[in-house]
């Protein structure tokens, strides 16, 4: 018998109580329960059977959760995908997976039908979720099969059954510096995956968490979505982050904690006017991207929130390290200490290195796969005596906190030093009128390469561009050493992000981009 399963059944079959706000409503418990029951036997009806993998396309919704966790207690894979993507794009994941059946929008079917038709899917299957006291609000959920699929089967699904061995999430990783690859996560994967968020956030019934972040990226999975259901807590769910709302849900729902990204937190502290409000916040959580000191500083001084830095991937079912709760210590510039699984540090030879030596991350531990998926799992250069490689570079201080200095693929080799993109970024994020920046190497005939840095002003309208760069420049003279000092400063008014806020790099280098940037 899986535990995972057992333990969702469980916070499904508990008391009538609010679990998740969405559709201006509090649905309960039971409501969510009645709903992930008559979802499982539409996929049964449908002929989806244990282990197929299914690709999930919705946006952050009730309905998401209810067919994720119908997915998940089905013993299907689900495969979530960016509910936005294009047909093209959609066309390569379809790729890298066996799925029998794509779940989306009506809306967002409509836009892939030219990909599904042509590999023979059909959109034959219609899941109305009504959810109780919002008629005529609910999303329409369309279920393409693939061919040859079984239906109008008259047997009822069956229960929970399965162990914790059983794939259950299948994920591509953000793909920053190239191809993605693919992880697959088992349910004994999210299950510590989960306990470890849990017992790191100091989670409770008492607790409400804000889902801002997509939830087709393990951060909003499993940190918000499944941590908070497993713990009791309540969930108060939108579509995606408005700048506008975002003061007024935290204080109306007592919102307790939120997991957000740099970009978010930098622009809420510049909303000085919204922050004098009440609110219940006992901090908020950044990841998926490197988190700035200058923005960390700046949100804790004018919004009085604690910021609790942490860091993840995929590959953990979410994460790696945490720095502690308040009152405990929590260092500016640090990702915190592991939690819940093993980490070390190893050098070029592949050899654990000491406190405050930089070297590369290697992790395992119960909620880190063994291997990725596919063809990539053969790759010598993932895998290590059991642990992964994380692509990342870092260094642990004297107390075991860990510093990331940046990615293994990013890093600048000028004339033979090598230079962290992080370093430099750090000295320029720390101009108050910078909001982001990003570094890269670029290809130079002298010195193998030349340092590019890219500004984005809080306010690019503002006149005063080559000024800024003049300033910056000096900024980098005075805090680094020479070779360290970008050859080049790009003043741009925006910079290729993922869903989560991680700059795309690989992109920055495309000379079209770097183009249209400027």
């Amino acid at each position: 018998m899986s535990t995972f399963l057992t333990s969702l059944e469980q916070v499904l079959s508990a008391e009538h109580r609010p679990v998740l706000f969405d559709h201006d409503t509090w649905h309960s418990t039971s409501e969510l329960r009645n709903d992930v029951l008559r979802v499982k036997q539409a996929l049964w009806n449908a002929g989806l059977r244990e282990r197929d993998e299914v690709l999930l396309g919705l946006p952050n919704s009730y309905e998401f959760a209810v067919v994720y966790l119908a997915l998940l207690q089905s013993g299907i894979v689900v495969a979530p995908v960016n509910p936005k993507i294009p047909a093209a794009e959609l066309e390569r994941v379809m790729t890298r997976l066996d799925a029998k059946a794509v779940i989306g929008s009506q809306v967002q079917a409509d836009a892939w039908n030219p990909v599904l038709c042509q590999r023979g899917f059909d959109s034959n299957l219609n899941v109305a979720i009504s959810p109780a006291g919002t008629a005529g609000t609910s999303l329409p959920i369309v279920v393409s099969l693939a061919p040859l699929r079984l239906s109008q089967t008259t047997e009822s699904a069956p229960g929970t059954a399965g162990d914790d061995d059983a794939p259950a999430v299948l994920m591509f990783t953000s793909g920053t510096t190239g191809k993605p690859k693919g992880v697959l996560l088992r349910r004994r994967h999210l299950l510590h995956a989960v306990n470890n968020v849990i017992l790191s956030h100091q989670l409770t019934e008492f607790d409400v968490a804000y889902c801002i972040l997509p939830l087709f990226h393990i951060n909003a999975q499993v940190i918000v979505l499944l941590s908070t259901l497993l713990s009791g807590g309540r969930l108060v769910m939108v579509d995606r982050f408005h700048a506008s709302r975002f003061w007024d849900d935290v204080t109306t729902h007592r919102v307790t904690w939120v997991s957000a990204v740099p970009t978010i937190l930098s622009i809420l502290s510049k909303q000085q006017s919204k922050t004098h409000r009440t609110h219940y916040l006992r901090f908020i959580r950044s990841a998926s991207a490197p988190l700035s000191p200058a923005i960390k500083t700046r949100f804790e001084c004018s919004v009085g929130v604690p910021v609790v830095e942490s860091y993840g991937m995929t590959e953990a079912a979410g994460q790696i390290c945490i720095n502690p709760l308040p009152p405990a210590v929590r260092k500016a510039g640090s990702v915190g200490k592991p939690f819940g699984l093993e980490l070390e540090i190893l050098n070029d030879e592949k050899h654990p290195v000491g406190p405050n030596h930089v070297g590369e991350i290697v992790i395992r531990g119960q909620n880190v796969i063994e291997a990725y998926a596919g063809a990539e799992g053969q790759h010598a250069d993932s895998r290590w005596d059991g642990w992964i490689f994380t692509g990342d570079l870092g260094y642990r201080d004297d107390d075991g906190y860990v510093f990331i200095t940046g990615r293994a693929k990013e890093i600048i080799n000028r004339a033979g030093e090598k230079l962290s993109p992080r370093e430099i970024e750090d000295v320029l994020s720390g101009h108050p009128s910078v909001d982001r920046s990003a570094v890269i190497g670029v290809p130079d005939p002298l010195y193998g390469e030349r340092v590019v840095a890219f500004v984005v002003p809080v306010d690019y309208e503002v006149g005063g561009k080559g000024a800024l760069v003049h300033e910056l420049a000096q900024m980098c003279k005075n805090s680094l050493a020479n070779h360290k000092c970008p050859a080049e400063i790009v003043v741009a008014r925006s910079l290729p992000v993922g869903p989560t806020g991680k700059v795309q790099k690989h992109l920055l280098r495309d000379a079209q981009t770097l183009h249209l940037l400027a």
